[in-house]
């Protein structure tokens, strides 16, 4: 009778760590995808800074900012927008993108500034957000 109590209370135990670590498993994937979904397509741009390589058998371009009309010189730091891949200067892209949200070269669609808590906008309207967020 005892062993028969052990052994039913053992396997209760079982199935219940076995049930709470697929639930937190499968909460983990779920908040690990929805942080890819929401972050990802609000990638406006890639930040990167100029390194000229020279190789003897191949000549790479330069990257240059048809903003300013100057190519960039090794140290600078580049915007590459992702929806067209076209490069620009820090310094002369970021006024423009305050101001537009075209790329200034071939007047591509981008993507508006990401929520500052993006996992929240899953859960919560954007509404809601803006009345708690907004200064006074």
């Amino acid at each position: 009778m005892f062993a028969e109590s052990v052994i039913s209370f053992s396997q209760l135990i079982a199935k219940t760590v076995i049930i709470v670590s697929l639930s937190l498993f499968s909460i983990r994937l779920f908040l690990r995808l929805a942080s890819f979904l929401v972050s990802r397509p609000w990638r406006r741009y890639r930040t990167f800074t100029v390194r000229h390589r020279r190789r003897w058998w191949k000549k790479t371009a330069q990257p240059y900012c048809p903003i300013c009309l100057q190519d960039a010189a090794e140290g600078e730091k580049m915007r590459r927008l992702t929806a067209c891949g076209h490069c620009f200067h820090v310094e002369c892209i970021d006024p423009w993108l305050e101001k537009q949200s075209t790329c200034p070269q071939c007047r591509a669609q981008i993507p508006p500034r990401p929520p500052e808590y993006p996992l929240v906008a899953l859960f919560v309207s954007p509404g809601v957000i803006e009345l708690f967020t907004k200064e006074l």
